[in-house]
């Protein structure tokens, strides 16, 4: 259970935070936004719109929701003629959707000046997908294999434009919530995290969301100090952490509720499009923001235990595992940004 004091910062940040679209003009650059066909992607991408980026890309598993998330962003934003929207497939549930999507960036855009790792899932039935517990799958391997695969597009942008670019993941404040003791069982050496984690007799439902977004917290943290220490120069590429806050989506309104929750949300819950402006904020935040856990628009702390030694240490182990586990999936990737 996560410690009083960090429940109360995150439902005061969610009941008198707000958020924010800077004033920003995005003339000339090409977005890519991940699960952009409802909720926060969508809300999003209108907003790109509206800041008159050049490229839009929605890449989105439903091509079929996603082609109807082109017209309404066109419609609502009346940006026909100024923004260039596209709806590129994209399902996380498969490393070769993945790779090959990550492969298409690299080398048919002529530019990318920010991703937008937004898309995740949340379910509350057991599943697997490549072998593994299917929040482990979407919500983790495949959100860094696929940030992993454009960086180098990012990186060769910075360079060629003379631009800083970014790339920005969804966290959580439900990452306060991540059972972390599920992680003694994948600690020893032998042991890997993910396949332990995927094991349905030790899987909790209820909180695998909120154990997925946990690892994301650690996993982007393993990330910059990767890449700090990259033989390439990814000095230019701004890499940051968001929290979009407890927004109603079809993520969250696919799992059930109880009274007090719903009550909850009635007095405390945002929109989508309230949420949506996180990202708008982050891929504009700037050096100030790299390596940073961003909440209603500023710099926030991470929970006690992504901070602590025992943190670091499980870590460290999830992060050895999810480079093993790329080297199986694709064994060139992490080349990318060695």
């Amino acid at each position: 259970m996560a410690p009083l004091s960090e429940v109360i910062k995150m439902l005061v940040g969610q009941a008198f935070g707000r958020t924010w679209v800077p004033e920003t003009n995005l003339k000339g650059k090409t977005i890519v936004v991940t699960g952009a066909n409802t909720g926060l992607g969508l809300e999003c991408a209108k907003h790109l719109a509206r800041k008159n980026a050049a490229t839009i890309i929605l890449a989105c598993r439903d091509t079929k929701k996603g082609q109807a998330a082109v017209e309404t962003i066109y419609r609502d934003t009346s940006c026909t003629g100024n923004t260039n929207i596209e709806l590129w497939e994209l399902d996380l549930a498969s490393y070769q959707s993945v790779l090959a999507f990550g492969e298409r960036v690299r080398t048919q855009l002529p530019r990318l000046d920010a991703f937008i790792a937004n898309a995740g899932m949340e379910l509350q039935e057991f599943r697997k997908a490549e072998d593994l517990e299917i929040h482990l799958t979407v919500n983790v391997v495949s959100i860094f294999l696929g940030a992993i695969a454009v960086l180098p597009k990012l990186q060769e942008t910075t360079k060629t434009h003379d631009v800083q670019t970014s790339l920005t993941f969804c966290g959580s404040m439900y990452h306060i919530f991540g059972p972390d003791d599920e992680f003694d069982a994948g600690v020893p050496d032998d042991k890997d995290m993910f396949e332990e984690l995927s094991d349905p007799v030790r899987t909790d439902i209820i909180w695998r969301y909120a154990l997925s977004k946990l690892m994301d917290h650690l996993c982007f943290h393993e990330l910059i100090k990767t890449l700090s220490e990259s033989a390439t120069d990814y000095s230019q590429v701004v890499v940051n952490l968001i929290n979009p806050g407890w927004c109603g989506t079809e993520l969250s309104r696919a799992k059930p509720h109880s009274f007090g929750e719903r009550v909850a949300f009635a007095l405390m819950g945002w929109t989508a499009e309230k949420g949506s402006r996180a990202y708008v904020h982050a891929i504009v935040a700037g050096k100030e923001s790299h390596g940073m856990y961003l909440s209603e628009c500023q710099v926030k702390q991470e929970s006690q235990f992504v901070r602590s030694e025992r943190g670091r240490h499980i870590q460290e182990k999830v992060w050895k595992d999810l480079v093993s586990r790329f080297g199986k999936i694709s064994p060139d990737v992490m080349s990318f940004i060695c």
